[in-house]
């Protein structure tokens, strides 16, 4: 009495012809960013900067099951994040928190008001430190009209 209409697929089906035809399986994209949240406010917070990162085209998670610091921490290490930032209610309140480059693992304050703006400026600066021009190091800032370090 009710139309329809179906269709299924079977994964494992579409996987081992892939496999057969030795296709290659793209690597799952690693995020830009990690947000450790703890805390409210926090949440709150880590859920704006994530979806303002994101409209920019950043790819950044966040914890939903309020686990430990650790437990994030370890889970952002595992997703092989480039960045990661701890914010709790303290820093939301204060309007700054501490980013850290999970590869080299240095670490710089950051503005909560001006992250997605920050956080450009610091990823390019990381990504743009050891280009040389004229056997001169790269000055990001100097196409701006900013000194990064001053800011930081």
């Amino acid at each position: 009495k009710t139309p329809s209409l179906g269709f299924g697929l079977g994964l494992e089906r579409l996987q081992l012809v892939m496999e057969a035809q030795n296709c290659e399986f793209p690597e799952p994209a690693k995020p830009d960013l990690f947000i450790v949240a703890l805390g409210e406010k926090a949440q709150l917070k880590a859920v704006e900067i994530a979806g303002d990162m994101r409209g920019e085209g950043f790819t950044v998670l966040y914890d939903l099951n309020a686990r430990s610091v650790r437990a994030q921490m370890k889970y952002a290490d595992k997703m092989n994040a480039t960045f990661n930032v701890v914010i709790g209610d303290n820093e939301v309140d204060e309007g700054k928190a501490t980013l850290k480059n999970m590869q080299s693992g240095e670490s710089c304050d950051i503005s909560l008001t001006t992250f997605v703006n920050d956080f450009y400026r610091i990823s390019m600066d990381e990504q743009l430190k050891d280009l040389e021009i004229n056997g001169e190091a790269f000055d990001f800032g100097s196409l701006f009209g900013t000194d990064i370090s001053e800011e930081e």
